[in-house]
């Protein structure tokens, strides 16, 4: 049987956006290595295009409920066992702490281990788990350098971390003025006027409260634009409440709900603006906004300020002024065009989502 990594994903999927975009390059990679992929997750995917794209086999298991959930382990075990795997790349939380542990009872020698958020805690029982997670494995991929940072202070050996950003399909997230122009007829935004885009999560902690304000203050400073949000969540009827209290109609604020062809809507986004005010890994909304050619400005969160610095104005995270004040001079700016260029040959030099799936399979490869 030819090598095979079984990757326990321990996460739900409910669209198919970057992550998911990450799993089908990392499975076209593996099968151009010779390596078949199978993927374990709690449920079955929710996009039919992402199951239909990744070109492995997926395998249902319902989540730990907790260590060593006996449910779990025996099916894990099945899976192990059919597939003949040779490698093992556990992701997220409990499933990936059960999963390194079954991996090791069953005999699968190459182990590997991804944290795509920070451990956060300081407490000696969160440097305990990594330590011991770290121990179980050749290498713990990290989604940022400031994930990196988190798990060496917790005592996880900088030997046994690496950093991978997943990046992005510059394929799918492309400047397109056809499709600009199909979405801006689509939501009757007349020529001229900007669109301002935001794709998130409506949540506290993405920063999307300082949206009302981003439109009422571009408006004021005299800019002719929309601010589109794209995204639903529980903060829907608060952004909702504050544009109307603000007096801003649909030319100004629009809420489009969930999405599934941001694409298409980056290729239409003058300005795509990035508020978020904390951060758990890495973001990759910006990095289709700039795969895609839009004008980016982002907050300061994780490793954005270096890795995107050169091409997108960061701003201060929190700071409403310094938003507005960037989509201002984003906006007003009349080299925005090439920017847009610079931002997607940026991209597509060093964080290209295939550049990532590559040195995930030479991992694979150099481990046996």
């Amino acid at each position: 049987m030819p090598p095979a990594v079984v990757h326990l994903m321990g996460w739900h999927s409910h669209q198919y956006g970057s992550f998911e975009r990450f799993l089908v390059a990392l499975a076209a990679r593996c099968a151009e290595a010779g390596i078949a992929s199978h993927f374990v997750f709690p449920s079955p995917p929710a996009s039919p295009a992402f199951a239909a794209g990744l070109a492995a086999e997926i395998h249902v298991l319902p989540a730990s409920r907790a260590p060593g959930d006996p449910r779990f382990v025996a099916g894990l075990r099945r899976v192990l066992g059919r597939t003949g795997a040779t490698h093992l790349h556990a992701h997220f939380g409990l499933d990936a702490m059960n999963a390194v542990a079954v991996g090791r009872s069953a005999g699968v020698a190459a182990r590997f281990a991804t944290k795509h958020v920070s451990p956060g805690s300081r407490r000696s029982a969160a440097g305990l788990r990594h330590r011991w997670l770290a121990a179980q494995v050749q290498l713990v991929f990290a989604s940022s350098e400031a994930v990196g940072r988190d798990l060496v202070e917790l005592g996880v050996p900088a030997g046994k971390v690496e950093v991978a950003y997943l990046g992005v399909d510059t394929d799918a997230y492309r400047p397109s003025p056809e499709l600009r122009a199909s979405v801006r007829e689509e939501l009757g935004v007349p020529d001229g006027r900007a669109i301002v885009l935001s794709c998130s999560h409506l949540r506290p902690g993405t920063g999307v409260q300082q949206l009302p304000g981003l439109a009422s203050g571009l408006a004021d400073r005299g800019v002719d634009a929309v601010v589109v949000a794209a995204g639903s969540g529980p903060l829907e009827v608060e952004l909702r409440v504050a544009a109307t209290l603000r007096g801003l109609g649909p030319d100004r604020f629009r809420l489009l709900g969930a999405r599934e062809d941001i694409p298409r809507l980056l290729a239409a986004a003058d300005a795509y603006v990035f508020a978020a005010t904390e951060s758990e890994g890495f973001p990759l909304a910006p990095l289709e906004a700039a795969s895609a050619g839009a004008a980016t400005v982002a907050t300061a969160v994780s490793d954005l300020p270096r890795v995107l610095g050169s091409v997108a104005r960061i701003v201060a995270s929190g700071n409403a002024d310094s938003l507005i004040g960037a989509c201002v001079d984003t906006l007003s700016d009349p080299n925005r065009a090439a920017l847009g260029e610079r931002s997607r040959r940026h991209v597509l030099e060093h964080l290209d989502v295939r550049r990532s799936a590559a040195l995930h399979v030479e991992r694979y490869s150099a481990a046996g």
